[in-house]
């Protein structure tokens, strides 16, 4: 009877440190408390959240896509193009039109306007509606000295729905959007 006790003793023991803890948290956890925190304003606990969520799963995409904007908003402009290269590496393809487009915006905002035009370029190659891309990307191509270029991408991002650059060219240009 002993055997028997000290036999389901050690089956019980071996089966409750075999199991994960119970108050362990899943990626998406830690994902969604970064959410929340991001959306209000705290960046630094975001960050921790984020970077929990990509140790536990090294190829969540939306965890590197998100903290990659942590890193642009705190102007830490390698950290986030890291970030975004590593959400176009392991992304679908509806994240990596959103990854290039806001690592072009990093891009952008370093004053690379040739490599900020090509990953626009690339974004709307995933999504070619998106409207943004078009906008920024004729930003970058009039920063760029190309203004025929960007004449055409506002043309096209305000056909795809910028209502304020819509209403720009109806006052200034209405002969491109004919």
């Amino acid at each position: 009877m002993q055997n028997i006790f000290k036999a389901g003793i050690t089956v019980f023991l071996s089966m409750l440190f075999a199991m994960p803890p119970l108050y362990a948290k899943s990626p998406k956890d830690y994902f969604d408390s970064g959410y929340s925190h991001h959306l209000s304003g705290r960046y630094e606990s975001a960050e921790k959240y984020y970077t929990k969520a990509i140790r536990k799963n090294p190829s969540y995409t939306q965890a590197y896509l998100m903290r990659g904007a942590v890193y642009h908003s705190r102007r830490e402009y390698q950290l986030a193009l890291n970030d975004y290269t590593k959400s176009i590496e392991t992304g679908a393809d509806h994240f990596k039109a959103v990854a290039y487009y806001n690592r072009g915006l990093v891009l952008f905002d370093t004053g690379n306007y040739k490599a900020a035009i090509k990953d626009f370029s690339n974004a709307l190659s995933y999504s070619p509606k998106m409207a943004n891309a078009y906008l920024h990307r004729g930003i970058a191509k009039g920063r760029a000295g190309n203004s025929a270029g960007q004449l055409r991408d506002f043309t096209t991002a305000a056909r795809l729905g910028d209502f304020e650059l819509k209403k720009l060219l109806q006052q200034h240009a209405p002969h491109l959007l004919k």
